[in-house]
């Protein structure tokens, strides 16, 4: 369900916790510059001729004719689909990409890793994509911008301190059906209930026990 997200920042303000702010990352989305971030197919990937930990690809990002890319990661070959940025387009932080010559080959653009648009922090790598036909806008593909509140809970309130109590709250607030809670819980190991006896159920309507056996404390 999509909802403007200052009308969620003040429901949330008034009802729930405070809403200190609304901070938006990733790629800078002003002027056309998402529009310089493309799915490409690389065609051809060789050794720089003039560089031993550099690649050569060529790269067709829908164009007609493929760009070449000079790019130091070396996992991914011919065949894969990988993110670009054109030159001209702004990165995270501000730098802006040109055309320019490494080591005496020119480079047509960026080859990007997650960390190049604020997606993680490896750089061990380019981002290896899923199969997508090249020239696709790269925003269509992975989620290039992302706007985050910043919700200050109260003492009253650990619940809001995950993502998920975040969403249930959200929820409630918009008689909106609650996805169920990710992962899985380990089965019980052996029949071994916990009774639990509830002596006040005005003051204490639901008490929950379980056993858990050969945990670390650290």
């Amino acid at each position: 369900v999509a909802m403007p997200l200052d009308e969620l920042a003040t429901r949330l303000s008034i009802s729930t916790a405070e809403v200190e702010g609304i901070e938006r990352r990733g790629v800078p989305d002003e002027d056309g510059n998402l529009g310089l971030f493309r799915v490409g197919r690389v065609l051809g990937a060789e050794k720089h001729p003039n560089a031993d930990r550099l690649q050569l690809c060529h790269v067709d990002v829908g164009e007609g004719e493929p760009r070449q890319i000079v790019c130091g990661a070396w996992n991914f070959g011919p065949g894969a689909t990988v993110a670009v940025a054109l030159p001209g387009a702004v990165l995270p932080g501000g730098l802006q990409l040109e055309q320019r010559k490494v080591r005496g080959e020119l480079s047509d653009g960026m080859i990007l890793a997650e960390d190049e648009v604020e997606l993680g922090t490896d750089h061990s790598g380019i981002m290896v994509l899923p199969e997508t036909e090249p020239g696709t806008p790269l925003a269509d593909v992975l989620p290039l911008v992302e706007e985050i509140l910043l919700v200050e809970a109260t003492g009253n309130r650990p619940d809001l301190l995950s993502m998920y109590g975040l969403a249930r709250e959200i929820a409630a607030l918009y008689d909106l059906e609650l996805a169920p809670l990710p992962g899985d819980d380990p089965e019980p190991a052996g029949d071994e209930p916990v009774d639990v006896t509830i002596e006040d159920f005005e003051g204490c309507p639901r008490y929950i026990g379980r056993l858990f056996r050969n945990v670390d404390i650290g």
